[in-house]
């Protein structure tokens, strides 16, 4: 500079370009979850294209339909699609319907190949632009603890499947629909519940098998609200498949519920218990369908528990392995 006491100033326009990537911090050396986002307006016209659950999904020769709410009928949320009303949300992969009373699934169905089973990034949570968003949760009772996580019904992982990895791309997006969530607390995901969710895909994918897989909440009177939502206490999930050995359709059920995890001084039950908390128990479908109110056809009659229910054993013991579960009579 020179000894001038005079300041020159000028102004330069510099284009900035900033990517921020947002996931899961790494700890312990477990690498960051990234986590795709789109800033695209998306409109229903985009699902036409969704083909859902498939109930000729495990051959025609073992057809399972999806299952119905038999008991809430009244409470099934419909919606316009393309000038029709419909009340199955189709995804890639697998399909929902929703509770208009609860905002949340009563089901949630998907077929999984694990031939085809892709990894794929996780995407960011998103309303369905089909149904009013006044019919989904996405922010009321979800958030850091003491608020609930967002529990997938249908996991992440299982509909990301396809012969190329846009379409397997596409059915790990479509599981991030609020939709296909209910209220969990973080700590629900026991590991033997956990361990049952990986041992259903693992277990496609080593055998190059197909699977059907539904799971949901059960709906009680005894649900208390928090945030303004009834949260549901208890979970079942169903699996259908063939079987290795008999070449029959089978189909096992197992329920599970949060009751340890939820703040007590939140939730009195009166006469609601059970005496599988937090540990997942194997039990007849049909115990499940009379619970849930979902007639579940005839995935009840090749349950290896079939007829239990009417014996009047609800369930078996605890499982503390997989080891326990029963596939055959």
């Amino acid at each position: 500079m020179s000894g001038s006491d005079e300041t020159c100033s000028a102004t330069v326009s510099v284009a900035l370009c900033i990517t921020v990537s947002l996931g899961t911090p790494s700890f312990a050396g477990i690498p960051a979850t990234s986590v795709v986002t789109s800033t695209r307006e998306v409109v229903a016209g985009d699902y036409d294209d969704r083909e859902g659950y498939r109930s000729d999904f495990l051959g025609e020769r073992f057809e399972v339909s999806l299952p119905q709410v038999s008991r809430a009928t009244d409470d099934v949320l419909t919606f316009d699609d393309n000038g029709r009303q419909a009340s199955v949300l189709r995804y890639k992969h697998f399909s929902v319907v929703m509770s208009r009373s609860r905002r949340m699934c009563f089901l949630s169905a998907c077929n999984i190949d694990g031939r085809l089973s892709k990894k794929s990034a996780r995407a960011a949570w998103k309303w369905d632009p089909r149904i009013p968003q006044a019919q989904q949760i996405m922010h009321e009772c979800y958030g850091n603890p003491p608020k609930f996580s967002r529990g997938h019904m249908t996991r992440r992982e299982d509909p990301g499947w396809g012969g190329d990895v846009e379409v397997a791309r596409r059915g790990n997006e479509d599981s991030m629909h609020v939709t296909n969530t209910v209220p969990q607390m973080q700590a629900f995901n026991a590991p033997i519940w956990l361990a049952l969710e990986d041992y259903s895909l693992q277990h496609a994918r080593q055998d190059e098998m197909h699977i059907s897989v539904f799971t949901g909440p059960f709906f009680s009177t005894h649900d208390r609200a928090m945030y303004g939502v009834l949260i549901p206490v208890a979970f079942w999930k169903v699996i259908a498949f063939i079987h290795d050995d008999t070449g029959r359709l089978c189909a096992t059920g197992y329920q599970m519920d949060q009751k340890d995890q939820l703040p007590s001084a939140e939730f009195v039950y009166g006469e609601f218990d059970s005496p599988q908390l937090s540990v997942a128990t194997q039990v007849p479908i049909a115990a499940i369908a009379e619970r849930a109110g979902i007639d579940f056809g005839r995935l009840v009659d090749v349950d290896p528990l079939a007829g239990r229910h009417e014996e009047g054993v609800g369930a078996t013991a605890p499982l503390q392995a997989l080891e326990q579960i029963r596939f055959l009579r």
